[in-house]
């Protein structure tokens, strides 16, 4: 399978992280799209200004936390692997969400509608949670369960420290 039919495939727990090809340039490639994607998507919620700061820094966190998670347990040698597939379903889920936060973005649409839209975007957010999980159990050869907790962690973890780094970068 190609690396797209590969992301697909994860996205729908239907393959791994080694399915996609070990290879360093390949994971460049997948940090670029989700870069990319990351600033097709938040230039309707975040202030031009603030937005290369909060992709850097979300990437950075899911650089650093799979490289620190992947080391304590011995699977160094998954990185590229495992980081493309992170970006590469991230990049996926950006651009899955891409409608939505626009239509949660303009500011004559109905409540009733940003309502419904929230409610499916954080249905997104638990499917992005669900599909990484998934990538660290494969990773890490781990029962779900605990790769829930990872992917939980890391959630988390990027939430916490954009609201303490960045506390008031929404746009209204």
């Amino acid at each position: 399978m190609s690396v797209p039919q590969n992301l697909i495939a994860l996205l729908f727990l239907r393959a791994a992280p080694q399915d996609l090809p070990y290879s360093p340039s390949l994971t460049v490639k997948l940090v670029a799209t989700y870069i990319f994607s990351g600033i097709v998507v938040l230039q309707s919620t975040l202030n031009p200004d603030d937005l290369i700061q909060n992709l850097l820094l979300g990437l950075l966190i899911q650089w650093g936390f799979t490289f620190i998670v992947l080391g304590l347990l011995n699977h160094e040698a998954r990185f590229h692997q495992t980081f493309g597939a992170i970006m590469g379903i991230g990049a996926l889920f950006n651009f899955l969400s891409w409608p939505i936060m626009a239509l949660l973005g303009d500011a004559t649409a109905d409540d009733s509608v940003k309502a419904t839209l929230s409610l499916l975007f954080l249905m997104l957010i638990s499917w992005e949670v669900l599909v990484k999980a998934h990538i660290y159990k494969n990773a890490l050869e781990m029962k779900m369960v605990s790769a829930m907790a990872l992917s939980f962690s890391l959630l988390f973890i990027t939430i916490a420290l954009s609201k303490l780094i960045f506390p008031a970068e929404v746009a209204g």
